[in-house]
């Protein structure tokens, strides 16, 4: 009897461990509250990266008004043909699944958002590369309250990596321009780290050695 109950239970445990492993609803951003400050350094891994054309452009974590939590991202255009935004790396993706990029955004300078750019740029890891990215998301008019945007594709064959991207630029439309970003989300099938599938042959081998008892 005591044999039967550990075999169930180990069998739970690897169940457990593949459902963790195969999902695709937990958000996979690092920071999507924008909490922390930007980091420009290149790696969009884990953290938000902010580019921006000059000092007339601003891309930062503020503190002015948050969705939730105390933080947002602030992007500010002061100046005639200038962009800035941020991005950030979802690694581990898997080709053929479906991806959602979804963020809360405001307009706080009367523009409706017409500078907005919002898209995804796949990428190769082993050779650094991008496959292939979406058009540019455009919202038709963005308010003075925070209203949730969001980009619906498809990981295209040969990408590893989901690069979300949101941005604002004042070529088409003049500033000045500020647009206010919180609450931003990722939701796309994911191969599971090396760890996950660690846990799920651990699991295997327990179950293997209760049935040779």
């Amino acid at each position: 009897m005591k044999f039967y109950k550990s075999l169930v239970a180990a069998v739970a445990l690897l169940a457990m461990v593949l459902v963790a492993a195969q999902s695709a609803t937990a958000n996979p951003l690092a920071d999507p509250g924008f909490e922390l400050p930007l980091v420009d350094d290149g790696n969009g891994v884990g953290k938000w990266n902010p580019f921006s054309d000059s000092g007339a452009s601003i891309s930062e974590m503020a503190t002015t008004m948050p969705r939730t939590g105390a933080g947002h991202a602030n992007l500010d255009l002061s100046a005639p043909n200038g962009f800035a935004g941020f991005f950030q790396d979802v690694i581990n993706v898997v080709p053929g699944s479906p991806i959602d990029w979804s963020v809360w955004a405001k307009d706080n300078s009367g523009t409706n958002g017409q500078g907005i750019e919002m898209r995804i740029e796949y990428r190769e890891s082993a050779g650094d590369t991008e496959v292939s990215r979406t058009g540019n998301l455009v919202p038709g008019s963005l308010g003075s309250a925070y209203e949730q945007i969001t980009l619906s594709d498809t990981v295209p064959a040969g990408a590893d990596i989901a690069r979300v991207v949101f941005a604002i630029q004042s070529f088409g439309t003049a500033p000045p321009q500020s647009v206010f970003v919180d609450d931003a989300s990722v939701s796309v099938q994911q191969i599971p780290e090396p760890a996950s599938i660690a846990l799920v042959g651990l699991a295997g081998i327990a179950v293997a050695t209760m049935r040779r008892r």
